[in-house]
């Protein structure tokens, strides 16, 4: 039997409040030796392919205009790589934004949201191309103006949401070949993005890298499968920024 006067609530709070502190100290240390992690095998990977690394440039932050970029605020880009695989040029970057929120009460909560982004030139610029199934990254599409575009296969037009500002363009980037490729599983959870002279994916998290040999073959296998009657002079499609380092 407790004593009278005796104040649970006086007693547990603190123990509340030391328990919370406690994990978010653990959450923190845990966070901060998975980061040390990730750079590690990330120097170590580039060392070992001779690429080329700098620990930030806010001009990559600005580099596309599609979606993830040009959302949020405290846009940076980080751990930028570019070199070569298989003779191919391509760079890859941590992209990151944040977005804010206030509850009833007026508390302000901030969300941090990463990407890695990868991406290869292409021949020439093409319309801008927004390869999706990510109901947000369409919304902020649909802002753009671009437009849907729909094929004869079912099953692509069930998988992917494809935005093009030409669609004379859109259509003749998606040859039967390409539709069959962005059918593949390598591509599930991306997003793909034509935009001027580059062909970008992006993922939502944040990546040590291991696969990143297979994600540029596999730009660099799309980039193949477009059509070269699309980057010939004359060709009055609408083209989009250049990007280039």
């Amino acid at each position: 039997m407790l004593p009278i006067g005796f104040d649970m609530a006086g007693v547990l709070f603190p123990l509340f409040f030391i328990a919370v502190v406690g994990f978010m100290i653990f959450a923190a240390i845990r966070g901060y030796k998975a980061a040390q992690r990730r750079q590690a095998a990330i120097a170590a990977l580039v060392a070992a392919n001779g690429w080329r690394l700098v620990s930030e440039d806010p001009t990559r932050a600005e580099l596309f205009a599609s979606p993830p970029f040009g959302t949020g605020d405290s846009r940076r880009a980080r751990s930028i790589i570019w070199g070569t695989i298989g003779d191919r040029p391509f760079e890859t970057f941590a992209y990151s934004y944040e977005t804010h929120t206030t509850d009833s009460k007026g508390h302000r909560s901030t969300t941090t949201h990463h990407f890695q982004v990868t991406w290869v030139p292409l021949t020439g610029p093409l319309a801008t191309m927004r390869f999706t199934s990510d109901n947000a990254f369409l919304r902020a599409a649909t802002k753009l103006g671009a437009r849907d575009l729909n094929v004869e296969s079912h099953e692509f037009n069930q998988r992917w949401k494809v935005w093009c500002e030409d669609e004379r363009a859109g259509h003749g980037v998606l040859t039967p070949r390409m539709i069959e490729r962005f059918l593949q599983p390598d591509l599930g959870g991306r997003g793909v993005v034509i935009e001027g002279p580059c062909l970008m994916t992006y993922t939502q998290g944040q990546s040590d890298l291991t696969d990143l040999s297979q994600t540029v073959g596999l730009l660099h296998e799309i980039a193949d499968l477009i059509p070269p009657f699309l980057f010939e002079p004359g060709n009055d499609a609408p083209a989009g920024g250049s990007a280039t380092r």
